[in-house]
């Protein structure tokens, strides 16, 4: 009973992950807010190709702007980007933070008659 009690120990504690995030990641919300910019861009760009039928929309350049914007350089946010993809729990969280973000955006456009 001992040996159970103990192998169900270490595997709870196994299972909460202590492991500390590291110092050079992108802060949290900084990565939230380059999501949602990125989602943005793809509207953008599927925009530009089904509706206006654009070849030629310049994504590379969206990107290489927002980065530019946000401060972010496209090496930070790949290594960010992967230890979420390594934590999926918290990578799901940031998507929730960046749907509810834009939902913000539609329901503001909405309520002011703009779009974005």
């Amino acid at each position: 009973m001992r040996i159970r009690f103990f192998l169900l120990a270490l595997c709870m504690s196994a299972c909460a992950s202590t492991e500390e995030r590291p110092k050079d990641l992108l802060p949290r919300d900084k990565f939230t807010e380059v999501l949602l910019e990125s989602q943005l861009i793809e509207a953008r760009v599927n925009q530009e190709m089904v509706i206006d039928k654009r070849t030629d929309a310049p994504a590379q350049q969206y990107y290489k702007d927002m980065f530019a914007a946000q401060g972010v350089s496209v090496e930070s946010f790949k290594t960010t980007f992967k230890w979420y993809v390594d934590h999926p729990a918290e990578l799901k969280d940031i998507y929730n933070e960046v749907l509810t973000g834009l939902q913000k955006r539609v329901d503001l456009a909405d309520s002011t008659g703009s779009a974005h």
